[in-house]
């Protein structure tokens, strides 16, 4: 009822359950019998999920997008697109093998690859900062 966890993101897999918000302290696995902590987080991350032997995250307060690996080898981080001075990431997704999509506001999408490092594109639909992408998907579902 407090909302004290402000949880902004939930992801499945085989493994169970993964539930992140601004003030869970990192992302928490949920296996069918116990939480347990996955990942440490900064505080106000957003759009958390398990990703190869990490955690892919919009990380808010450094205005990136974030592939931290737990060996640290292949971090990863891409700034968010700056259409203007209040921009912010919002929603992630996978779209193939080491290519993801991060979404900010005003309405932006950038592709980044992270085996190359490069951000392949950038398309903004609106500067109307009303206008801001919270959740990306790959569709059609799979």
């Amino acid at each position: 009822q407090l909302n004290k966890l402000h949880i902004n993101s939930i992801t499945t897999n085989e493994d169970g359950m993964y539930i992140a918000g601004l003030k869970t302290g990192g992302m928490l696995h949920f296996n069918g019998k116990s939480i347990n902590m996955s990942a440490t987080l900064p505080e106000g991350s957003h759009n958390a999920q398990p990703f190869e032997d990490g955690v892919l995250f919009n990380d808010t307060a450094a205005g990136v997008v974030r592939f931290a690996s737990r060996d640290y080898t292949r971090d990863s981080a891409f700034n968010v697109p700056a259409v203007d001075d209040r921009s912010f990431g919002r929603g992630l997704c996978i779209v193939k093998d080491r290519v993801i999509a991060a979404g900010s506001s005003p309405s932006t999408i950038a592709v980044h690859d992270l085996e190359s490092g490069e951000t392949a594109l950038t398309v903004t639909l609106s500067t109307d900062v009303r206008n801001t992408i919270h959740g990306l998907e790959v569709w059609p579902f799979s």
